[in-house]
């Protein structure tokens, strides 16, 4: 914090010369200083020790796209982790409930789908899903039959009232993989 001398109402203009000259050079050393890590041409704030806040939001102009407060982390878009992601709690995954038309490919938004058995009569075709991801899917109300053009491995999958099947997908060959599955039958 920059080091300024009060000039007092008794004190001559030509006499605290000095003082001023040396409360601006306070001030523009300690300009400098922030003008190193916040470049407000540009919007950055470059720094290399701790931030210390009660809640940091980055926000895009009409909503926040990240947000952390001292109980929750939120982030508003798709996130990437190129290292291991270690989680020393439970995982809560998404449940779509009361499903009567799964979702359109690549565009499954939850973890777990419970079907309405009474809207998907006669063979279910999955649509593609992203590189990796892992759906349940949940029978609720009667048995449900789901073709197996894109699933590895089975010549049936029939997944039975309150069954679920978990699946995996792989871009590779186009294939859902299953992972596991309980009240389901194959061939």
């Amino acid at each position: 914090m920059a080091s300024i001398t009060t000039i007092l109402g008794t004190d001559s203009v030509s006499s605290s010369r000095i003082v001023i000259n040396n409360n601006f050079n306070a001030l523009n050393t300690e300009l400098a200083q922030i003008a190193l890590i916040l470049n407000a041409q540009q919007q950055t704030l470059s720094l290399n020790g701790e931030v210390k806040s009660g809640t940091l939001k980055v926000n895009n102009g009409s909503s926040d796209t990240f947000k952390v407060t001292n109980s929750e982390v939120i982030s508003n878009v798709e996130s990437t982790f190129n290292q291991k992601v270690k989680l020393n709690k439970a995982i809560i995954l998404a449940i779509e409930e009361g499903i009567t038309e799964l979702p359109s490919a690549n565009s499954y938004a939850s973890a777990t789908y419970i079907l309405t058995s009474s809207a998907f009569t006669g063979t279910v075709l999955l649509p593609a899903a992203e590189d990796g991801q892992e759906i349940t899917l949940v029978a609720d109300g009667g048995d449900i039959n789901f073709s197996v053009a894109n699933i590895a491995g089975p010549a049936l999958l029939k997944v039975l009232d309150n069954g679920s099947v978990t699946l995996r997908y792989s871009s590779v060959n186009s294939l859902f993989y299953v992972v596991s599955s309980f009240n389901c039958e194959f061939e």
